[in-house]
């Protein structure tokens, strides 16, 4: 857990330099406060303080009168002292506990950022939230709080049992006499404690867990009414935490109290023992005062120990789940030699690749193809295929179990993660925008684009139309998620900003399934000649889309089944003729008498062109 003061060690120890010296002043302030009054009760029954009462140490010169004077200018100047240690103690806790937030939420966040997609599978989205809101603050806390407060009470009570040690021997033993318990106590306590402390994280996961997916899933649950339904849900859970918190409260309650009569015995014999002492003249009158200074000063931080051992206990099992955040194995590690991708227009190839995201449980089996750059390959095949992860691994978002994929002639797990991902741009059959403007959003892959790339960008994608009629144009703040556009609007923002990033390899993961036909054939008609130099890998399910591919890979159940061009799989039996035949009829372009495309509806609307599109679909399948 200590590991996290690294980067701010020397702010630990210049906190430690102030603790120290204002404990230090401390006690000195307390030996010097019994100093005083002893040598007030000296004057007060001497003969001159006889005659001359207040004037005998106020103004007396005897020696005893110059002592206590010289003593009351210490005290005066040690309260100044005081004051000033106790700002730069503050200050200096401050920036310590600041500056270790700042690096721990950096850490966690560059981890989130780079670790690779098989952590962010396995753990839930309100779970990574809680591990880094609450398990990191409660790190924080134990870290610069705890950790200060620990030394506080060390130097407390250890500074405090010297001085008592200087004036009895018998009452420094007997305020040690109580730690061997107390510390037997903390530590039972300790073990019972840390299990029922991580119960609660975990029912508090669920609960984040459940607040998040209920926000995202917002539209669906007004869909189908299921609100109580949710409701019910988050209260279950609820319920679940509030009995583990109870659980470890019982704990507490049966905490403190020991602890505080441990204390209050302490206390009483420490004073039974000093009234015996003075009685037979061993202790003074000052001394009195300074054991009551001393053993305040010691219980009071010894009281903290309970709220320290609850912060401990929420660090331990924080510190372990932050752990296994920072020091997660990347899926996808990156050479130390790695070198940029070589030139070459993206020709990719794939050797007996094998891939599952379980051991044991493969997606992909044995796949081997390979595409020129510059061609368009389509992957078709029917829901569950291995499609989205087969061009995933183009990307190397994940990596094979077994074989290799190249592109231009180089492995991918040769090449610099960072420059292999801006050569090749993904659209996702799930377009996610950001918060942030239509111009940011369309230049996210390339920050440094702005202006007429962005327009180009989005001309090509048919989204200029529609971001020209928005409140600010280009400078439009998008809802989360760009929740305020329509799901075509998303993805042709989505094809825009893969556009803009100019990659080498394209992949169009079912990139157009939420727009018209007459808008998918501009949005292909305008790739196509901006992406001339590119491979570009398209994962549809439209007939009329796939055949316009230079290449045609049919992936079933994990295996490539059939390659070749439309013509050539449109000739033989497979899966591609059997859902062509479902698709073809109408597929035709035609026009009117203008020479516009005629629309999908108005082609469905004539039922002549219907009877005569599904003719032409028979022949054309009934053709060897």
């Amino acid at each position: 857990m200590f590991g996290f003061l690294r980067p701010v060690r020397g702010r630990v120890v210049l906190a430690g330099v102030f603790l120290t010296a204002w404990i230090g002043a401390e006690i000195f302030t307390v030996r010097q406060t019994a100093e005083a009054i002893n040598q007030i009760k000296r004057i007060h029954f001497s003969d001159e303080a006889t005659r001359e009462g207040f004037r005998a140490w106020a103004a007396g010169r005897d020696c005893e009168a110059v002592v206590l004077r010289r003593t009351l200018l210490v005290l005066a100047g040690l309260t100044v002292v005081l004051a000033v240690l106790a700002y730069a103690r503050e200050v200096s806790n401050a920036k310590l506990s600041m500056h270790l937030v700042f690096g721990l939420r950096e850490a966690i966040y560059d981890k989130l950022q780079r670790v690779g997609l098989g952590f962010h599978d396995a753990i839930s989205t309100g779970e990574l939230i809680n591990r880094a809101l609450s398990d990191l603050q409660n790190v924080r806390s134990f870290v610069t709080s705890a950790l200060l407060q620990t030394l506080e009470i060390t130097l407390i009570v250890g500074g405090y049992i010297v001085l008592l040690a200087t004036r009895s021997i018998w009452i420094a033993l007997l305020a040690i006499l109580p730690m061997p318990l107390w510390t037997w106590y903390v530590m039972r306590f300790s073990r019972r404690m840390r299990p029922a402390q991580k119960d609660v994280m975990e029912a508090s996961d669920r609960n984040v867990e459940l607040i998040t997916e209920n926000i995202a899933g917002v539209h669906v649950v007004r869909a189908f009414a299921t609100e109580q339904q949710e409701i019910d849900k988050y209260n279950r859970n609820s319920d679940s935490f509030l009995g583990r918190v109870r659980a470890r409260i019982r704990l507490f309650a049966n905490f403190n109290p020991v602890i505080r009569t441990i204390a209050m015995a302490s206390h009483l014999t420490l004073f039974l023992a000093a009234g015996i002492l003075i009685i037979k003249g061993r202790l003074q009158a000052g001394d009195i005062l300074m054991l009551g200074a001393a053993m305040g000063a010691i219980l009071t931080r010894l009281q903290h120990v309970a709220a320290i051992n609850d912060q401990y206990q929420n660090a331990m099992v924080s510190s372990r789940r932050l752990h296994e955040v920072l020091q997660a194995s990347p899926t996808v590690p990156e050479q130390l030699d790695a070198q940029p991708l070589p030139p070459g227009r993206g020709a990719v190839r794939f050797e007996s690749v094998t891939f599952g995201y379980a051991p044991g449980r493969p997606v992909l089996h044995d796949v081997n193809f390979e595409v020129k750059g510059g061609s368009v390959v389509a992957i078709v095949g029917p829901t569950g295929a291995g499609k989205s992860t087969l061009v995933s691994l183009i990307a190397r978002l994940y990596d094979p179990q077994s074989g290799r994929v190249l592109i231009d002639g180089v492995d991918v797990r040769d090449v610099a993660l960072g420059n292999l991902r801006t050569q090749v741009a993904l659209v996702f059959q799930e377009t996610y925008l950001f918060s942030d403007t239509v111009e940011a959003n369309i230049g996210y892959g390339r920050p440094s684009t702005r202006g007429g790339h962005i327009e180009a960008a989005s001309r090509l994608a048919q989204a200029h139309e529609f971001v020209d009629l928005l409140p600010r144009g280009y400078d439009t703040l998008l809802g989360e998620r760009g929740a305020t556009l329509s799901g075509g609007q998303r993805q042709r923002l989505a094809i825009a900003r893969a556009i803009a990033a100019d990659p080498r390899i394209l992949i169009l993961d079912d990139a157009t399934a939420s727009v018209d036909p007459e808008t998918e054939d501009r949005i292909q008609r305008g790739m196509r000649f901006v992406m001339k130099d590119s491979t570009v890998f398209v994962i549809a399910h439209r007939v009329s889309t796939v055949k316009r591919a230079e290449v045609v890979i049919v992936l079933e159940a994990g295996r490539v089944t059939q390659i070749g061009t439309h013509a050539e799989l449109m000739a033989r039996d497979g899966h591609y003729r059997d859902i062509a035949a479902v698709q073809l009829c109408g597929d035709a372009v035609d026009r009117d008498a203008e020479g516009d495309v005629l629309s999908h509806m108005d082609r469905v609307a004539d039922p002549s062109r219907v009877a005569a599109d599904t003719a032409a679909a028979r022949e054309e399948l009934d053709t060897p």
